[in-house]
């Protein structure tokens, strides 16, 4: 017993980092996704306070909104500003499952 906790006392350095940076490295940057939003969709999207103007049902459906109008805007935003945005409105407006992100 004591030789697996020495052994997850030496790995701890390297591992504990890694997994509070977890959510950067999975594309999930709160603060670029609210840059993003604020720069290109906040013009046009200011009514996110007002929760009758939310009607999607899921992060998946959440995701595609946010796909669509990149895509219809011409945004140019990659997979991993997507995900940021997504992050940010789900966290600040939507509150879906945190799983499913």
């Amino acid at each position: 017993m004591l030789g697996r906790f020495a052994a997850w006392r030496r790995s701890a350095p390297i591992i504990l980092p890694c997994l509070l940076a977890a959510p950067a490295v999975f594309g999930q940057n709160f603060a670029r996704g609210q840059e993003l939003f604020e720069d290109q969709c906040q013009a046009c999207h200011d009514d996110f306070s007002r929760p009758d103007s939310r009607h999607l049902r899921s992060v998946e459906e959440l995701r595609k909104r946010i796909e669509a109008w990149a895509t219809h805007t011409n945004s140019g935003w990659t997979k991993s500003e997507v995900d940021d945005v997504l992050y940010f409105l789900n966290r600040n407006f939507y509150r879906f499952d945190r799983q499913a992100l």
